[in-house]
């Protein structure tokens, strides 16, 4: 499945967007999902494109890996 959103936003902005889609994913029954991979392009504030650096090497970055968010011992356990 794929989403799409269009326009120039704030990360804040993009934040509440992308949360309120999880009302969609609700409506559809969908409870769980993997290999998300989110695709973006980096622009100022007028809509134009910007090279994200690497703050120690200053070289461009292409992105990164993300090992999802932190879950506790007690939620693996059903605590």
């Amino acid at each position: 499945m794929k989403v799409s959103f269009r326009g120039i936003y704030t990360l804040e902005e993009f934040y509440q967007a992308l949360f309120e889609e999880h009302k969609k994913f609700e409506e559809l029954g969908i409870k769980h999902i993997s290999r998300v991979q989110l695709y973006y392009t980096p622009v100022d504030q007028y809509g134009d494109p910007v090279i994200p650096r690497d703050p120690d090497t200053g070289e461009p970055l292409e992105g990164w890996k993300s090992n999802g968010a932190y879950h506790s011992a007690a939620h693996d356990y059903g605590l």
